[in-house]
C-alpha cells in the first residue's frame, strides 16, 4: 500500500509541475495548437507511465522490459521537446503541430506494440525451452538415481554411459520428435525397473535400449534444426 502511494506520488510531480509553469506562465487563454500540444505532451507521459502493464516479471525478462521503458523514455522526452516548442511557437494553424506529434504518436505506437508482441513471442520460446530442459533433465536424473543401486561396476558402467548421453541430450523439442521421445521415456523406465530387479543381462539390454532411443531422437531433432 505504501509502495502504491510513493509511485503515485511520484507520477504526480511531472504533471503537478508541468501544469504549474504552463499556466502561471502562459496563462488561461491559448490558441488551439497550444492546446493540441499540451494534449499530446500529457498523451506521451501517460503512455510512459502504461509501460509496466505491457512488461512481465521476472528476472528473466528484465533484458525485453527494458526496451519498452527506454522506448516510452525516449519518445517522452522527444515530444516533451518538441510539444513544448510548439507551445512557444503558439501557431495559428493545428497542421503541423498535428501533423508531427501525431505521426510521432503513431510511430511509438506501432513500434511498442511490435516489441511488446515479440518479447511475448520470446517469453513463450523461453518457458518452453525451460519446460523441454525439464523433461530431459527428469530422464537423466532417473538413471541417475538408481545407479547407486548397481554393485556391479562393468554393469553400471553402461548405465553410466547411459546418463552421459541424455545430459548430453539437446534440450530443444519439436513435434516430429514427441514417439521418439515417448519411446526414449519407456526405454528409461523399462531400465530403472531393470535395475531395481538386479538382473545384469536385463540391465544391459534395458541400456543398449536407451541408447538407441537417444540416438533416434537425437537424429529427429538434429533433421529439424537443419529444415
Amino acid at each position: 500500500m505504501k509502495s502504491n502511494i510513493l509511485k503515485t506520488i511520484i507520477a504526480l510531480v511531472f504533471l503537478v509541475l508541468f501544469n504549474v509553469i504552463f499556466f502561471l506562465v502562459g496563462g488561461t487563454e491559448h490558441v488551439d495548437s497550444v492546446w493540441l500540444s499540451y494534449g499530446f505532451v500529457h498523451a506521451a507521459y501517460l503512455c510512459l507511465l502504461a509501460t509496466p502493464l505491457f512488461c512481465k516479471s521476472g528476472k528473466d525478462t528484465f533484458v525485453l522490459s527494458a526496451s519498452l521503458y527506454l522506448r516510452g523514455l525516449f519518445y517522452f522526452f522527444t515530444e516533451l521537446v518538441i510539444g513544448v516548442v510548439f507551445i512557444v511557437l503558439a501557431l495559428d494553424s493545428i497542421t503541423w503541430p498535428l501533423i508531427v506529434q501525431g505521426l510521432l504518436l503513431a510511430i511509438f505506437i506501432v513500434l511498442q506494440l511490435m516489441s511488446v508482441l515479440a518479447n511475448d513471442a520470446t517469453q513463450a520460446s523461453m518457458q518452453k525451452q525451460r519446460t523441454e530442459s525439464i523433461n530431459i533433465r527428469s530422464l537423466a536424473q532417473k538413471v541417475q538415481s538408481r545407479m547407486r543401486e548397481m554393485p556391479d561396476d562393468d554393469v553400471r558402467k553402461q548405465v553410466v554411459r547411459c546418463y552421459d548421453a541424455l545430459i548430453a541430450c539437446p534440450i530443444e523439442s519439436y513435434p516430429e520428435a514427441q514417439d521418439a521421445e515417448a519411446a526414449l521415456s519407456a526405454a528409461v523406465d523399462n531400465l530403472c525397473a531393470a535395475i531395481e530387479g538386479e538382473e545384469n543381462a536385463a540391465i544391459e539390454k534395458a541400456a543398449k535400449r536407451v541408447t538407441f532411443a537417444i540416438q533416434d531422437r537425437n537424429t529427429i531433432i538434429k533433421q529439424c534444426r537443419m529444415r
